[in-house]
């Protein structure tokens, strides 16, 4: 209801948009509440640590608003207004709370309490069958006769409470079977008599739900997730990858095979509703437990029969649990999220039976003592990313049962002890830490399936170990910042995922013919550098788990499909490409081709079905990606071109001095012409430019009808760019294509539309010579955003305009912002006379979004 009122707010013209919805949790402070509503206005309070200096200025930035309305949901404990800053009253803000307390609501002050009761047995039921009633094709589960009944008492057993209405009729979503339905009502009216520490009326539902998983392996992972901070988004991948380090994904042939049985299990978990889906902020799919199912999960840890937990995860800790709570017989310790800083020498901390250890995204954590690591014989998995150790103690060494050691992200560490005797180590993440050279021993891990290693900048040398490589036999996973030999990857007979850098382009094509032969690795990024200068090979932070087929060149010459070795004057070889490749990356190159085109310098890439990425940097000698010259008819493969630029989904162009159009097209090529023009870029979903002086036109007035795909465009630093779509006045639009574009009838439009339905976000940046968009009309109904700075010469929005004459002004309904500076927006000229009042209301802001902001 709350996220309801909190979506009609977003409409109503008197808030100006100012609606902020934070999630408190039940282990929220002060601070954290402050950093909450704070991130939300774009308040940056990281540097102020006084609790009144921090209202003060959260009071002042929400004064300014003079409306707003601040939702704040899922309160456990009472708090100060006034020493949070939260400024209300008549003539200031509103403040919405949700919680399961009314005492904590009348603490707080609220002048009006709301409760919201339980279901009615009818509406109960509606809901009961309602989620148990979707199978996997949406078809409606009519409920046997006889087992309506049973059916009936269970979802009379839940009383009235949806999570736990929800949760039970995921759980016995499909069954048929009367005899189950009769012991899923048994187990859940003897989860009612369990002991007082599960009286929460909802509890022994959803302990049902859990019971009720009946496999092993699938109550194990379900358990895991409540390791991670309460309301916390938990990347798949990243779990997934976490099951298989527990040993709770079976082994099978591949890494691939136990990356899909974990996402089945996940899977199988969201649909018997005891996880929810959802995506974080970089669109990346992640699940989520319900606070009440957290914290039940943590409560049957507790519980004889199952591995103790000691969860005390994103609770903003200064200091590490005191050392009573270390009981020897605690299997599972989750301190991730937290402020800790410091781990007292003097303790013992004896966890006979402990086999994981999360400490992770601790930043202030800079030292660990020798005993911290003593009396842990059976530690399995030990995370201690994104942390500022600089050192591991040599008591490291002593964890010889040690399966996974993941050090992501700290930057700080400058020294790892031996891991001679981790002989059953077979995860070792380095990515991104301070280590100036190769931890001793890792040639005689001989069961080590994943090595992670980029992003090393601090190493003193570009050489690995000798003999690093040999033993390593069974790396499924390998990202190393090392100049590797093709032979080195050729014993790697398990090898699924690599990235890394080729010794030579004789090493590469190796490489290339062995995938051709073996089709391993399935997954790589490899970097191809002519100047072995490069010490350190590349520095990209590889994802957990790594899909995409990538190759990069850097520093060659490139020359009609050859390579021109750099430091071998007028020796050209052949590169040859992965077959299947998927993204190519050229950077600091000098293209030679007879017409200075992309394409005439690597014209193998026509050949190639799957490049759908195509990234060039810093370049020389590039005028154009392709050019059609007189003689057109008489390429070899025109309809590979075609073809080439048809499949493209994105495009990304940075530094390139040379280059003055995208395609271009010579006199008396009209017969490829027309087939060139029906494909090219029509699959483009994004296209980035950026330091291209030479451009002055983005596209021509034939190609913008092809973008029918296109989702971001952005543009930055491109002094010479006059116009973005260039339009001939006298050529109509073909109707026919816009009413396939859009669901809309086309007798909407305008003959001098711009269609563009998929068009999501526009970033322009830093273009003086910019004077137009587009000089007719544009129809984007996906436009989400707009980012406009350093464009002094534009006059005009092309994307806000009435679809019809005399028809009130069209707004996308996705809209959210329009970021512009004011002067630029005060010199701005519109078609339709309240346009400017109309969007400054809801959509105008001041502050440029750092992807627009920055280059």
């Amino acid at each position: 209801m709350a996220m309801n009122i909190h979506n009609e707010f977003l409409q109503e013209s008197r808030f100006l948009g100012h609606i902020y919805w934070v999630t408190v949790s039940q282990d929220s402070s002060i601070q954290k509440l402050q950093n909450g509503i704070a991130e939300n206005v774009g308040l940056d309070l990281s540097c102020v640590n006084d609790e009144i200096k921090r209202a003060a200025k959260l009071f002042q930035a929400l004064k300014r608003m003079n409306t707003f309305v601040l939702i704040l949901d899922d309160v456990w404990n009472n708090f100060d207004v006034k020493k949070v800053g939260i400024p209300l009253g008549n003539d200031g803000g509103k403040m919405i709370i949700t919680s399961r307390s009314l005492e904590v609501c009348r603490r707080v002050g609220c002048q009006k309490n709301v409760k919201v009761n339980p279901l009615s047995k009818v509406e109960a039921w509606d809901l009961f069958t309602e989620k148990l009633g979707h199978g996997n094709n949406n078809e409606v589960q009519v409920i046997p006769i006889e087992i309506e009944k049973i059916a009936m008492k269970v979802a009379e057993r839940c009383a009235g409470l949806p999570l736990g209405i929800i949760t039970m009729a995921g759980c016995m979503k499909g069954v048929n079977d009367i005899f189950e339905w009769k012991d899923a009502l048994q187990e859940l009216e003897e989860s009612s008599m369990m002991q007082d520490d599960m009286k929460n009326e909802v509890f022994p539902i959803l302990h049902c739900s859990y019971t009720r998983l009946r496999d092993p392996r699938l109550q194990k992972c379900f358990l895991y997730c409540c390791l991670y901070p309460e309301d916390f988004e938990i990347p798949r991948v990243e779990l997934v990858n976490k099951f298989i380090m527990e040993g709770y994904i079976n082994a099978r042939n591949s890494r691939q095979a136990q990356i899909d049985q974990g996402h089945a299990i996940l899977n199988k978990l969201e649909n018997v509703c005891l996880l929810e889906s959802t995506e974080d902020v970089d669109e990346n799919k992640c699940v989520k437990m319900h606070d009440l199912i957290r914290e039940m999960a943590i409560k049957i840890t507790g519980h004889p029969h199952h591995d103790r937990f000691m969860v005390k995860a994103g609770m903003q800790l200064r200091k590490i649990p005191e050392l009573r709570e270390w009981s020897e017989d605690l299997g599972k310790v989750s301190l991730m999220h937290n402020c800790i800083d410091q781990i007292s020498p003097c303790e013992l901390y004896k966890c006979l039976e402990l086999t994981t250890l999360l400490l992770q995204e601790n930043r202030l954590l800079h030292a660990i003592p020798y005993s911290f690591f003593m009396f842990k014989p059976c530690l399995r998995v030990l995370d201690l990313s994104y942390t500022n150790i600089e050192k591991l103690p040599d008591s490291l060494s002593t964890l010889e049962n040690l399966n996974a050691l993941l050090l992501k992200g700290c930057g700080e560490l400058n020294f790892v002890p031996s891991l001679s005797k981790l002989k059953v180590l077979s995860e070792l993440e380095l990515t991104g830490t301070g280590i100036k050279q190769v931890p001793v021993g890792i040639p005689n891990l001989v069961k080590l399936k994943c090595l992670t290693m980029s992003g090393l900048k601090k190493l003193r040398s570009s050489e690995p170990p000798i003999d690093m490589f040999g033993s390593l036999s069974h790396l499924q996973r390998l990202m190393t910042p090392f100049s590797i030999r093709a032979m080195d990857l050729e014993r790697m007979k398990q090898l699924e995922e690599f990235g890394g850098k080729m010794f030579s382009l004789s090493d590469f094509n190796k490489f290339v013919a062995n995938r051709e032969c073996y089709g391993q690795p399935i997954f790589f990024r490899v970097t191809l550098n002519g100047l072995t200068s490069d010490c350190v090979g590349d520095l990209y932070e590889y994802p957990v788990i790594f899909s995409s087929k990538e190759v990069i060149l850097k520093d060659y010459c490139l020359k009609g499909g050859n390579v021109v070795q750099p430091l071998r004057e007028q020796s050209e070889a052949v590169i040859n490409f992965p077959r299947d490749m998927q993204r190519l990356e050229v950077s600091w190159c000098d293209f030679i081709s007879s017409d200075n085109s992309f394409l005439s310098a690597l014209p193998s890439l026509i050949n190639l079905t799957d490049v759908k990425i195509v990234k060039i940097v810093s370049s020389d000698g590039i005028e154009c990606i392709l050019r059609l010259p007189s003689n057109c008819q008489e390429l070899i493969v025109p309809e590979g071109l075609g073809s080439l630029l048809k499949r493209l989904e994105n495009l990304e162009l940075y530094n390139l001095k040379d280059i003055v159009n995208l395609i271009d097209i010579q006199p008396n090529t009209e017969a490829s012409f027309t087939a060139l023009s029906h494909g090219s870029f029509s699959n483009l979903k994004k296209l980035r430019i950026e330091h291209c002086c030479q451009i002055k036109v983005m596209f021509p007035q034939w190609l913008w009808k092809n973008l029918h795909n296109l989702e971001h465009v952005v543009v930055s630093y491109c002094e010479g760019i006059e116009e973005i779509i260039s339009e001939n006045e006298e050529e109509e639009v073909d109707q026919e294509a816009s009413s396939q574009y859009l669901s809309s009838p086309s007798s909407l439009f305008a003959s001098t539309d711009v269609i563009l339905p998929k068009l999501r976000v526009v970033h322009l940046t830093e273009l003086p010579a910019l004077k137009s968009i587009s000089k007719g009309r544009m129809t984007c109904v996906s436009l989400e955003e707009i980012g406009l700075c350093g464009c002094p010469k534009l006059e005009r929005l092309p994307f806000f305009h009435p679809l019809r004459d005399g028809e009130p002004l069209f707004i996308p309904h996705a809209l959210r912002s329009i970021y512009v500076s004011r002067e630029l927006w005060e010199s701005l000229e519109w078609d339709y006379p309240h346009a400017k009042s109309m969007l400054r209301q809801n959509f105008i802001h001041d502050r440029l979004p750092q992807t627009c902001a920055t280059s």
